[in-house]
């Protein structure tokens, strides 16, 4: 942790005059940059968020008129949990950022230790509220108006970002892998596209299907194989930060008022498609999962429905469950099997207060 940070700063907060000089970092955003991709081989996306970092740390240090040393790291990180509220993920990312931050000392010779003693904070689960089916189709068909801004066309914007919010909905990607995804490795025609570059270090296909088709064949007409799938106004990388303003007004203009993210389009494909197959290893391989215990950890406690009627199962419960609910359970359980779609029977089901008729019968 940050050799119990909660009780040194609460009872003897740092003055910042005790351990300054001018400056901040003994090495400028150019160097890190280098570090991360020629010592560490870091992705494009990875140095991306923590060169944000960098610049975060860096903007405060300069702020304070502080440099990194223990009790310097220990007032940051303590302000980033307590006083701006962020996650254990979130602080856990600016921990990763300082620890590259020395490594880069290091390679330099310049002296560090400023991370002796501190350690991630623990996991937590996630709190996910994942849209349902209705409020991603409300999102998908609210659309909202850009006027150009510094000259800039501005006008096909949200075509665009509609069609991202699309595509990460129905595929279930990460934004990175979105954003990063390059017209020659998209196949429309068969509703697929590969991933390089992943979180995990490996290809995979992703699959969709439906009008989509159609907005990606709009974003990449006439274009070169080479260039990004999704672009900003002016044809660069989609900045995460951009997108997230982009689809929290959407949801607020469509009436949905949970807490808007990218990643919970993310999160609501994985536990829709959990839901609908109770396969958590196909979900782990469509997601990219390195550990099929990521999977299950984040997304089988949120299958609070089928949990439901397991308990309602119960010797002690049972006689308390409304024989309609009774019913409802075979029916689903039947239907399972999909036998409608099997042209070797005749199959029908009708459910009443009275009772279930059920008729299945091998066609001659």
């Amino acid at each position: 942790m940050f050799s119990n940070i909660n009780t040194r700063f609460s009872q003897n907060p740092l003055s910042t005059t005790r351990y300054s000089r001018q400056g901040s970092m003994q090495i400028n955003e150019e160097n890190f940059i280098k570090y991360l991709t020629i010592n560490r081989r870091l992705e494009k996306s990875s140095i991306r968020t923590f060169v944000g970092r960098f610049r975060k740390i860096d903007a405060w240090l300069t702020e304070k008129n502080l440099t990194l040393t223990k009790r310097s790291v220990n007032e940051f990180l303590y302000k980033k949990k307590t006083t701006d509220n962020l996650s254990n993920s979130t602080v856990n990312s600016y921990i990763n950022t300082l620890n590259h931050i020395e490594g880069c000392y290091k390679f330099n010779d310049i002296p560090a230790g400023f991370m002796e003693g501190v350690s991630s904070l623990p996991k937590t689960q996630p709190e996910i509220n994942p849209l349902s089916i209705s409020e991603i189709n409300k999102l998908l068909k609210t659309n909202l108006y850009y006027e150009n801004r510094n000259g800039v066309d501005c006008t096909n914007l949200d075509k665009k970002f509609l069609t991202l919010t699309a595509f990460i909905a129905y595929t279930g990607c990460r934004f990175e892998e979105a954003a990063s995804l390059q017209i020659k490795r998209l196949d429309i025609d068969n509703g697929r596209a590969m991933l390089v570059g992943t979180k995990n270090k490996k290809n995979r296909y992703i699959f969709f299907n439906g009008p989509i088709k159609k907005y990606l064949h709009q974003l990449i007409s006439w274009r070169s194989p080479d260039e990004l799938v999704f672009t900003n106004s002016k044809n660069n990388h989609v900045h995460i930060s951009d997108f997230n303003n982009n689809l929290r007004k959407r949801a607020r203009k469509a009436g949905i008022s949970k807490k808007i993210h990218v990643h919970l389009l993310r999160h609501s494909f994985a536990t829709q498609f959990y839901n609908a197959t109770h396969d958590i290893a196909i979900v782990a391989t469509i997601l990219g999962h390195k550990d099929i215990q990521t999977t299950y950890n984040t997304y089988v406690h949120l299958d609070t429905e089928t949990l439901q009627k397991a308990v309602d199962n119960h010797p002690l419960l049972r006689g308390f469950t409304e024989p309609i609910e009774i019913l409802n359970h075979i029916k689903e359980a039947l239907d399972r099997f999909k036998i409608e779609d099997d042209n070797r029977f005749e199959y029908s089901t009708q459910i009443s207060n009275k009772g279930l008729e059920l008729r299945i019968k091998i066609k001659n």
